[in-house]
């Protein structure tokens, strides 16, 4: 079936002219015409008849329209809707939440992420890296600083810790996945030996398990207000800490594409403007 012909049907549903329809088409109405009787000639049913100067639709036309208009719709949203996909860590999946996008975790190895980058299976990446590829853009999102998790009503530490109290509690640590080494390790000026009780998958079941238990964690401070509705305070560290420079990643072919650049805007304000990150 001629796909053009549908269309032409679709339009003069819609619009219930044929001369509408071929204004909108850029063609003569008596090419609409010669469409849709070509169109009942397939199917063996009339789809309009004559109403005064008018055109009625009838009712195999009705329900022809009702099949017809999502499918159309899903077309055109498979040939022209940009939807694109994003490398982040689960820590901005909350803040990506309500954006248009396919968020997906960073692969472990970061030679793949570039990989991936160069053969455009992805539009943009947000991560911690460590080399560069003269092909990547590598911009600066978000310096990530971190904080001390504790419960609200831990039995030992009140609203500040000293660098004693830190290394005396057990911890709660998450692993980066490209790293292998947690946030503090990483982030630590001079780190110590810590009594991990808990190697959790993500800084959410960091904090969970945090708001049960008199562990402490270091988490980053954006996720603040994830951390207060579980009942667990952020405090500063008694001792130096680094930040995490956080990256924005893609192809350098697509520095200047409108498209790309309204989506690097969009993520930037999403990472950067939420009240988890003030």
């Amino acid at each position: 079936m001629d796909l053009n012909l549908l269309n032409t049907f679709t339009l003069v549903y819609r619009l219930n002219s044929y001369t509408k329809a071929a204004g909108q088409l850029g063609i003569s109405q008596a090419a609409v015409s010669m469409r849709i009787k070509q169109l009942e000639q397939g199917i063996g049913q009339p789809l309009f008849v004559r109403k005064g100067r008018s055109i009625e639709a009838t009712a195999h036309a009705n329900y022809m329209a009702t099949k017809l208009e999502p499918a159309f719709g899903l077309i055109d949203e498979a040939l022209f809707k940009v939807q694109h996909k994003v490398y982040a860590p689960d820590l901005y999946a909350y803040d990506l939440a309500h954006e248009d996008v396919d968020v997906s975790i960073p692969p472990d190895e970061q030679q793949q992420l570039f990989d991936d980058i160069r053969n455009r299976q992805v539009d943009l990446v947000l991560d911690l890296v460590t080399i560069n590829d003269a092909s990547v853009v590598n911009e600066l999102l978000v310096e990530e600083q971190v904080r001390v998790a504790v419960r609200q009503d831990h039995p030992r530490i009140g609203d500040a810790l000293t660098e004693t109290q830190f290394y005396g509690e057990r911890h709660v640590a998450v692993t980066t996945r490209r790293h292998k080494q947690d946030i503090f390790t990483l982030l630590c000026e001079q780190p110590r030996p810590r009594t991990i009780a808990h190697r959790a998958n993500s800084y959410a079941s960091q904090l969970a398990y945090v708001a049960n238990s008199d562990a402490i964690a270091v988490t980053p401070k954006r996720l603040q207000s994830m951390a207060f509705r579980l009942g667990v305070k952020l405090l500063s560290f008694p001792m130096p800490m680094k930040s995490a420079p956080i990256s924005m990643l893609y192809h350098r072919s697509l520095q200047s594409n409108p498209d790309h650049k309204a989506l690097r805007a969009r993520v930037r304000q999403a990472l950067t403007s939420g009240d988890d990150c003030q």
